[in-house]
């Protein structure tokens, strides 16, 4: 794995994984986990939710800790009052702390790590069985209703799950969540247009500075977005 001094302002790594079943693997990354983690995993009921619960939150940690010089049960994670994690002060560690933010769906995990700039990573699983217009309702602007009937039909599914994957990452990025009404926020969705976070009622309220949106190049049955505070950054995806 790469240092963070590899982390150049600018830049952002991918990190792509999938869900490991084998239970040596599992145990090790349950081994990183904290006393918090621990108990929030206990407390899935459901023992998939649980062992993705550990695998992901171990991965988060072990990649974290290569580009710290660090163990990973040593790396501290906090949070914001809205839920969005950060690393914590650990004692003799450089001030350049990573930024970072963990998604994950299906049997994929993608994690994005930058040192410079605050990020959002969404990715989600297309199911050809979900009834997209229904959930369009719910979480779309009007706009991006719009926009997303006047589409042909068999363009819709793939321009649903564009939409909600650039609007998932932006609000992560933004560190709210859903605190903020998806329905408040409109990103461009359309394959011929610019990805962008169109002006209008809330997007301001979200993040007073500049963001970007990318697409993310993930295995097919998946769709992932990017969204970054500032200039569009040099991409690098590392497995």
């Amino acid at each position: 794995m790469k240092s963070i001094s590899c982390l150049e302002p600018g830049e952002v790594h991918i990190w792509c994984n999938t869900f490991s079943h084998d239970m040596t693997v599992l145990t090790r990354m349950e081994s990183f986990l904290a006393p918090n983690e621990l108990i929030r995993a206990e407390r899935l009921r459901d023992r998939s939710l649980r062992q993705r619960f550990v695998a992901g939150r171990g991965f988060l940690r072990e990649t974290l800790a290569h580009y710290l010089a660090v163990e990973p049960d040593h790396i501290q994670l906090t949070a914001n009052e809205y839920g969005k994690p950060y690393l914590a002060d650990i004692t003799g560690l450089n001030s350049r702390r990573p930024y970072f933010n963990l998604s994950h769906s299906g049997e994929f995990i993608l994690l994005a790590i930058s040192d410079s700039c605050e990020l959002g990573v969404d990715v989600e699983t297309v199911h050809d069985a979900m009834p997209f217009l229904d959930m369009m309702k719910l979480v779309f602007s009007k706009q991006e209703q719009e926009n997303l009937l006047d589409l042909p039909q068999h363009l819709q599914r793939e321009a649903f799950y564009r939409c909600w994957t650039r609007k998932e990452a932006y609000l992560k990025g933004c560190g709210l969540g859903f605190t903020l009404p998806a329905t408040s926020i409109t990103v461009s969705l359309l394959p011929d247009e610019p990805l962008a976070i169109v002006p209008g009622l809330g997007t301001n309220t979200a993040c007073s500075v500049h963001w970007n949106l990318m697409d993310l190049a993930v295995p097919n049955g998946y769709c992932a977005a990017l969204a970054i505070e500032g200039e569009p950054p040099l991409l690098r995806y590392v497995s």
